[in-house]
């Protein structure tokens, strides 16, 4: 009959009208708990204390949830009643650190008293409907049949709870436990991954105790005059060198020491980003290290200095700096998919964004000097536009060209055939920054008109040359360096990312 439906219809839009019940402001959590555990450990403890509390679990596609089955209801008398489940999430922070939300879920069912229309249809179907889900999917309503009427179907939304108290149990137990005392004969010593390397290919600083006196051990002389929130410090170097990495490692230590938050920018493929942000939240062991050279950057045929067992060693020192504590991130902002102006718009871009979103953030850009010029245009290149040149409307942007005496780096050149060869390369100095070797690092501003910005030097001493890191702590290059294909047109240079 037609009247049924109508009263069918009318039950719906009442429960679908229904607003959630919200938890008290003072039940919700005022800050996230980070366990320090793995996220994993975790989860396995929180269904450990729902399984004690007699709650089975149902499978789900999330690794990183828990759900439970819904409750039985207490009777099913008249149909309408509220089932319960939990819900569990968990967020990875870091390796060895989560976060755990526990959700108590409720769902009313809506029964419809009025269609049944003798006692004993009741009476049969309250028995039935005991060993029965009102949650089932394969209902037919176009059958007349009584038992097939499942008007207590889901209807309305689901509404969820923090377990407050949920949430501080599995807080006691995961943090409150006794001590472990590892002596010998009661642990089994865990096989780690083996090293693929000679042992003296791996930095070691994972394994060396804090220094005594702090992670910063050597001060850039004119840095602190500088030093203030939302600073933009655009580096310039030539690549391949072992006194850059170490004295802009020095600079984003005295930054970060300050208090501020640090970004260390490095020309490194954006597609190394979950590859460099995995080795920051790692111990930094040999396996660690292994793991963050696998990707295609640190493995290229030709490799122009920018991938040096001296980049490697700065972001290994902004993991332990991250380990004491400080504010540092590092960014690879970098891109292989273009090359030219078209580049370095892509690479300005990356930081007007992102100091948008990060007014206060102290930001340290190491670059190719050709980058971090404030002029347009090249020798091979007259319309060339630099990603400094781009980036100078920021008024908190301070350029500094590399100060250097005399030596060698690693590096790529153009031979007489127009052919690439990476190997070692003289670095010698242009007059207005040759500086003699041996002073101890310091910036020097010098008086440009407004329209250049604020520019200086970085002076870092006597350049060496660094190797690529997968060449391991070598003091001399291969015998062979290898040769690259003939560059496109015999008497223009190769662009496709020496600078």
């Amino acid at each position: 009959m037609h009247w049924r439906w109508l009263v069918v219809a009318l039950t719906l839009l009442s429960v679908s009208c229904a607003h959630s019940k919200r938890a008290p402001e003072t039940e919700l959590p005022k800050y996230e708990h980070v366990f320090q555990k793995p996220l994993a450990e975790a989860l396995a403890a929180t269904r450990q204390l729902l399984e004690e509390r007699g709650y089975a679990f149902e499978d789900t596609e999330d690794p990183n949830q828990l759900v439970t089955t819904w409750s039985e209801p207490d009777r099913a008398g008249t149909r309408n009643t509220t089932y319960s489940r939990y819900l569990v999430t968990g967020i990875q922070v870091a390796p060895r650190q989560s976060v755990v939300r526990i959700f108590r879920m409720t769902q009313q069912t809506t029964g419809n008293d009025v269609e049944w229309k003798k006692l004993w249809w009741k009476t049969y179907l309250e028995r039935w409907e005991r060993e029965a889900s009102p949650f089932a999917k394969d209902v037919d309503f176009d059958q007349d049949d009584a038992a097939t009427k499942r008007l207590s179907m889901l209807r309305g939304a689901q509404h969820g709870t923090r377990d407050l108290d949920l949430e501080q149990a599995l807080t006691l137990r995961l943090e409150s436990a006794p001590s472990v005392e590892v002596i010998a004969g009661n642990v089994t010593e865990e096989k780690r991954p083996a090293p693929v390397r000679a042992p003296e290919f791996y930095l070691e600083r994972w394994s060396e105790e804090a220094p005594v006196e702090g992670p910063c051990t050597t001060p850039v002389r004119g840095l602190p005059e500088l030093l203030h929130p939302g600073l933009t410090l655009l580096i310039g170097e030539q690549l391949g060198t072992n006194e850059v990495p170490d004295v802009v490692g020095h600079v984003v230590c005295q930054a970060a020491q300050s208090g501020l938050a640090m970004a260390l920018g490095l020309s490194i493929p954006n597609t190394e980003q979950a590859r460099v942000d995995r080795y920051l939240a790692s111990p930094g062991a040999p396996a660690d290290q292994d793991a963050l050279l696998e990707g295609r950057f640190w493995t290229r045929t030709y490799q122009d200095g920018r991938s040096s067992r001296a980049v490697m060693d700065l972001i290994d020192r902004a993991r332990a700096l991250r380990a004491a504590g400080l504010r540092v991130t590092v960014v690879a902002y970098d891109t292989d998919m273009m090359n030219g102006s078209e580049r370095d718009a892509a690479l300005a871009q990356v930081w007007t964004k992102r100091r948008a979103a990060k007014p206060d953030e102290v930001q340290v850009v190491l670059a190719g000097n050709t980058h971090t010029q404030m002029q347009k245009g090249t020798q091979w290149d007259p319309a060339f536009t630099p990603m400094a040149h781009l980036m100078k409307e920021d008024r908190s942007l301070v350029v500094l060209e590399m100060s250097y005496a005399q030596g060698t780096r690693w590096g790529c050149d153009l031979d007489r055939n127009s052919k690439l060869v990476c190997g070692l390369v003289g670095a010698t100095p242009a007059p207005q920054v040759a500086a003699r070797a041996g002073l101890s690092p310091y910036i020097q501003l010098r008086e440009t008109s407004v329209s250049e910005g604020l520019q200086g030097l970085l002076y870092v001493g006597q350049l060496t040359p660094s190797l690529p890191a997968l060449l391991g702590p070598r003091m001399a290059p291969p015998t062979d360096p290898g040769r690259a294909p003939q560059a496109p047109g015999r008497n223009r240079p190769f662009t496709g990312g020496i600078f």
